[in-house]
């Protein structure tokens, strides 16, 4: 026994400095402080019998006060005096750190277990956190004295593990948080580790492993575990998933979880985080949706705006990222405003940009129209811009029938012809677009055909009728 804790405790020493070069690096590197207080954190775990006793070590804090945000299920809170100073700042029931100049504080607590751990067993949210601050990095140790062995996942990279007579350790080390601790009694052997991907279980390709790593490392992303078990049951947390799915379509669910460390987005957004991970790395990614909303998205920017749009999303990593969002960023680098992943998010829908300019006819605002870009040109709502010239407006399967007292037009749906008072002209393009269920008219063709004058300023858009007609 007395080896056996000597071996743990030079363990520990040798973690100490590593944690403390860690620890000056970061220091070093980071400089003036971010407006989000951000801090690093070594976390110590005993797995015993009847719960997990955390020992939990904040580093870097600044002088400010921060709320400790303990585990829903976690007791016996306290400070923990790992050294002389880590609790001056702690107050007395451990649920807050005060302000103070020292930057290392340390409390304990503990995990109760329901019942015994026997194949499996996922901790969610285990350990505490600080409202309103960061961890930007995580040491992990986990000491099991229960004798169960198996296999511990954090979504951390492993660093290393040591299985003796009555203990085991493993050492995890990344960047941000633990979310998640899982345990399985099947151990898997490691097939795949990478800077940002760690793969045990089944073997896979190298090819698609370092893609994956690659693609990870373009986003930015935190360490993701995967375990490719094919007997296994799935399971799929921020950080570690369990599947059985085949390598080739690992990809899409991998990035998903990458993109997902990176922003805050809704479990529902399926579309958001496949655009947000597809704009990222440059190559389409997540749902049918997703894959098909970004080749639209990518064929519509221009290089420059795209290059744009790559640098304002990487600027909203660690913030909140919904569809209405996206939509603004994609609204800025193109100057104007557009509702495309909103739009996508319910049905399959073009990449159109909305002038948000008052559009008047004959001096009166018209408060339902808009007029919108798509493919470079400028169009507007056929049914409710020329009804309100006197024209009536109505479609079938081959023609759209517009009319008026003295003009009868037919335009074929199928060609690019049209008829004007029972004479055929032929057209270049067709000068219309179905959107959505509506009928929309390219603003040099309501000019030339329709003779409207459509001028603009920088709020208006003044439609009139150069034939004398009012509007309704």
């Amino acid at each position: 026994m007395k080896i056996i804790l000597r071996i743990v405790g030079l363990l520990v020493v040798l973690n100490s400095v590593l944690l403390y070069m860690h620890y000056s690096r970061l220091a070093d590197a980071s400089g003036t402080p971010a407006t989000q207080s951000r801090y690093i954190q070594e976390i110590e775990v005993i797995n015993r019998t009847d719960a997990l006793f955390v020992r939990h070590h904040f580093h870097n804090l600044d002088g400010g006060r921060h709320e400790i945000l303990l585990p829903m299920e976690s007791r016996n809170a306290s400070c923990y005096l790992e050294i002389e100073t880590s609790c001056v700042r702690i107050n007395e029931n451990a649920t807050a750190i005060l302000e103070g100049k020292e930057s290392r504080q340390s409390i304990s607590y503990e995990i109760p277990k329901a019942e015994k751990m026997v194949s499996r067993k996922l901790f969610r949210e285990p350990f505490a956190s600080l409202r309103n601050a960061r961890s930007d990095s995580t040491i992990l140790h986990v000491t099991d004295e229960s004798g169960i062995g198996g296999m511990w996942v954090s979504g951390l990279e492993l660093i290393g593990s040591k299985k003796m007579d009555m203990v085991d350790y493993s050492l995890f080390k990344g960047k941000g948080k633990v979310a998640d601790l899982y345990w399985q009694e099947k151990e898997l052997p490691q097939t795949y580790k990478g800077g940002r991907l760690s793969i045990f279980g089944d073997s896979i390709d190298a090819a698609i492993a370092d893609q994956l790593n690659s693609a990870l490392v373009k986003l930015n992303a935190g360490h993701i575990v995967i375990l490719l078990d094919s007997k296994g049951k799935p399971l799929q947390t921020s950080r570690f998933l369990i599947t059985q799915l085949e390598q080739t379509e690992l990809s899409d669910l991998v990035l998903d979880r990458g993109v997902r460390s990176q922003f805050a987005i809704s479990d529902k957004e399926q579309l958001v985080a496949g655009l947000a991970a597809s704009i990222t790395i440059d190559s389409p990614s997540g749902t049918k949706e997703a894959k098909k909303a970004f080749e639209v998205l990518k064929r519509s920017l221009s290089a420059d705006q795209y290059d744009r749009l790559k640098s304002r999303l990487a600027e909203k990593q660690g913030e909140r990222l919904d569809a209405v969002e996206l939509d603004k960023l994609i609204g800025e680098v193109c100057g104007w405003k557009t509702s495309f992943v909103q739009k996508n998010t319910i049905g399959d829908y073009p990449f159109i940009l909305e002038d948000t300019r008052m559009i008047t006819m004959n001096g009166e605002a018209q408060e339902d129209i808009q007029a919108v870009l798509m493919e470079k040109q400028t169009l507007y709502p056929a049914n409710k811009v020329l009804t309100r010239f006197g024209y009536s407006l109505s479609t079938n399967e081959n023609s759209i029938y517009i009319e008026s007292e003295t003009e009868n037009f037919r335009f074929s749906l199928r060609d690019p012809f049209y008829v004007l008072n029972g004479k055929r002209y032929e057209l270049r393009e067709k000068p219309f677009v179905l959107i959505d269920t509506e009928y929309y008219f390219e603003e040099d063709a309501l000019r030339r055909l329709f003779q409207l004058s459509i001028q603009k300023n920088e709020e208006t858009i003044i439609v009139k009728s150069m034939t004398g007609g009012e509007s309704k």
